[in-house]
């Protein structure tokens, strides 16, 4: 009976995952859109030609990918249908619109 509940506890810690990889994933979508406010803003202070290099810039670099890690991968296939959140159609079109829009 010990094994057991010890096979139990491990599922429910394993359980306790998937809210946190969502969690963070907010978080990072939260600090990757401020990060392209911010670069959108900087571009529109610094020399033209400085400018210009951080505007085409501005998606560069943002975060890691995630990809290769098999706990991302379940919680992919868990709570996403496989469909990476950073990836999303809606996602993308977000980013976009911030790395372009003009705040003048």
């Amino acid at each position: 009976m010990q094994e057991y509940d010890l096979i139990c506890e491990r599922c429910n810690v394993l359980g306790e995952f998937f809210p946190l990889i969502e969690t963070l994933i907010k978080d990072v979508k939260h600090l990757e859109a401020e990060t392209v406010k911010a670069r959108y803003e900087l571009s529109c202070y610094v020399q033209k030609s400085h400018g210009e290099f951080l505007r085409a810039d501005i998606l560069s670099d943002l975060r890691s990918n995630y990809g290769d890690n098999r706990a991302y991968q379940a919680y992919l296939e868990q709570f996403c249908g496989g469909q990476d959140p950073f990836e999303s159609v809606g996602w993308v079109k977000h980013i976009m619109k911030l790395a372009h829009t003009n705040r003048n």
